[in-house]
Parts: C-alpha cells; sequence; structure tokens
C-alpha cells in the first residue's frame, strides 16, 4: 500500500508549497476531463485522499505519526504483550506505567494511546512492549 506522499510522488520532508504545487499537476494529469488514457477514477480518488489529509498541518502531523508509528511495529522485537489493567494509573501525569525486569519503567501516556501509539520501551535498557488495550468511545 502507498503512502500519501508516494502518491503525490514527494519526500516526506516536503513543505506545503511543493506538495500543492504537485497535487495540482498530478490531479489536472489524471482528472477525467484532461486525461489522455484509460486510468481508473481510482488515481483521481487517492491523489485527492493525499491532498485532504497533507494539507492540514494537524492531519499531516497525525499521518506522521502514524506512519511512523507502522514503521516501528515492523522494524522492533516485542518482548511481551501487556494488557493495559495490568499497569499502573498515575492521575497526576495521566499515565500507565510496569516495571521492567532491570528496574526501569515501562511509561505510556493517555495522549499516546489515543493517538495509536501501544509500544512502550524501558527507559533503563532496550526491551519493549506492546500495550494491549480497546478504544472506548464515549458518547
Amino acid at each position: 500500500m502507498s503512502t500519501h506522499y508516494e502518491v503525490l510522488q514527494v519526500s516526506e520532508s516536503a513543505s506545503l508549497d511543493i506538495i500543492k504545487q504537485r497535487f495540482q499537476q498530478l490531479i489536472l494529469q489524471h482528472h477525467p476531463d484532461k486525461r489522455t488514457t484509460t486510468d481508473d477514477d481510482n488515481n483521481v480518488h487517492k491523489i485527492l485522499k493525499a491532498w485532504e489529509i497533507l494539507r492540514n498541518a494537524t492531519s499531516r502531523k497525525s499521518y506522521d505519526i502514524e506512519l511512523a508509528t507502522q514503521r516501528n511495529k515492523q522494524d522492533m522485537a516485542i518482548g511481551a504483550e501487556i494488557d493495559l489493567d495490568d499497569m499502573e494509573y498515575n492521575e497526576q501525569t495521566s499515565s500507565f506505567a510496569l516495571v521492567c525486569r532491570c528496574s526501569g519503567d515501562y511509561v505510556i501516556t493517555e495522549e499516546e494511546l489515543e493517538l495509536g501509539i501501544d509500544i512502550v520501551a524501558c527507559n533503563n535498557c532496550s526491551l519493549r512492549i506492546r500495550v494491549l488495550y480497546d478504544v472506548i468511545e464515549e458518547d
């Protein structure tokens, strides 16, 4: 599966001006009224979706975090999977903690969990754990 950056054919560090310029070129090239080939409309939808995410600083930052998380999940060796209920909650810092076997700590904040981050490194050694939890939607 290609990233939004790959769809727009720009680097992940590209400025908004470069992204906008490339979006405009690609949308003209693939637009059903302008194209000369028989591309399917899927390309147009991918280009529009990529532009929708990358043009907004907030959604781009969230997307970049999501990409980094996915890449880290593929690259990291996980030592254990721990249920969130087995971790100690600290109300002052809004974080969950668990003592590592090296006497260090695994610490993950509520904000990180909300962003979809579920892998935590020990602050004293190289061990990592995956935190298992269910997202509960509040009405």
